[in-house]
């Protein structure tokens, strides 16, 4: 799969990156693969906090209990009757090319358990299994101090501790077989999310190929339409509290750089009012052919995106809001006056 390419864009909250996604779905040699978002390899739990437990942090104990919990993560994304989540993507092989990644990654098992296994059940469960051996250790047991219940005798014990280039290796060879089996033959997929806007240098390590675009947005425009649109409860709706998320989020691109051919980094608001000059650069970026561009402005179309900036000229908000942004995130606001100007 050398030439299986994977496009996506990375977010750092309802900064619009589905723009990026649009535009690029709208190419007809690009297979758009749905408005969902796989996290599975940045999420707690995902191939990344599974790396750092086998490979950069080896432990007989945590290192296997990596492992059952990115199992656990998989069977979760699986779905259910309430919801279907990836499998109904990957038509049967999510769960089958994620155990298949899983045994690869597998030295050996045996039956076993520890503490976390019992935690992982839940308080309840813990507790209820630990004073059973309390009891038995003041009674019957009282004079064998070492004897313990076994209390999970069918929990499995995984033992796994890959080079990190074999990890690599598994990683990149699962995540291009899982999507090229439903990519219809299309060797580039466009996926939504698959990592985030931070660390990137890490999570480039998991791919043959892929381009990442990261879009930010004018602070301004996040917080009222979280605040008074959408009302999600995802990130403050106090000004203050969102002006420091937002320097938190965004503190990482004080000492990383984007200074890599893979990585791109655009301004949502630019691709509204910049639209052909941006758009021209992604083209470029991706070697993108505009003859194959058959269905433009039927994804995105900035005149209709347009709505969705200078938002506090047409939302009712509370006094001194929108001014205390503009003071504390200065450095952060796209300066839509001179864009007016031009266009």
């Amino acid at each position: 799969m050398s030439n299986f390419k994977i496009l996506t864009c990375a977010s750092y909250y309802g900064t619009g990156s589905s723009a990026f996604t649009d535009y690029v779905s709208e190419f007809s040699n690009i297979y758009s693969f749905t408005n969902e978002e796989f996290r599975f390899v940045q999420d707690p739990d995902g191939i990344s906090d599974l790396e750092y437990n086998l490979v950069d942090n080896f432990n007989r104990h945590n290192s296997g209990h990596a492992l059952k919990r990115f199992k656990r993560l998989v069977d979760l994304n699986c779905g259910n009757i309430f919801g279907r989540k990836y499998e109904k993507f990957f038509h049967g092989n999510w769960k089958k090319y994620s155990y298949e990644y899983i045994n690869k990654l597998t030295d050996f098992k045996y039956n076993g358990w520890w503490q976390y296994d019992l935690i992982d059940r839940g308080e309840f469960f813990y507790f209820r299994k630990r004073i059973l051996n309390k009891i038995l250790k003041t009674t019957i047991w009282r004079n064998k101090p070492d004897r313990c219940l076994n209390t999970m005798k069918k929990e499995i014990t995984y033992c796994s501790h890959p080079t990190e280039e074999y990890f690599l290796d598994c990683t990149k060879t699962y995540i291009d077989d899982l999507f090229s089996s439903v990519s219809q033959g299309y060797n580039t997929v466009m996926v939504d999310q698959i990592v985030p806007p931070t660390n990137l240098k890490r999570y480039l390590r998991y791919f043959n190929d892929i381009k990442v675009c990261v879009v930010d947005r004018d602070p301004r425009d996040i917080f009222l339409l979280d605040k008074y649109e959408w009302k999600d409860g995802v990130i403050p709706s106090d000004v203050e509290l969102f002006c420091k998320w937002y320097k938190y989020t965004r503190s990482h691109r004080k000492t990383e750089s984007f200074a890599d051919d893979r990585l791109k980094f655009i301004q949502f608001e630019d691709l509204i009012y910049n639209y052909d000059r941006v758009t021209k650069e992604i083209d470029l970026w991706l070697n993108l052919d505009e003859s194959l561009h058959k269905d433009k402005f039927k994804h995105f179309n900035p005149s209709v995106s347009i709505n969705n900036t200078q938002t506090w000229k047409r939302i009712k908000y509370k006094k001194g809001e929108v001014e205390y942004i503009e003071k504390e995130l200065a450095e952060y606001l796209y300066p839509f006056e001179r864009q007016n100007v031009e266009n």
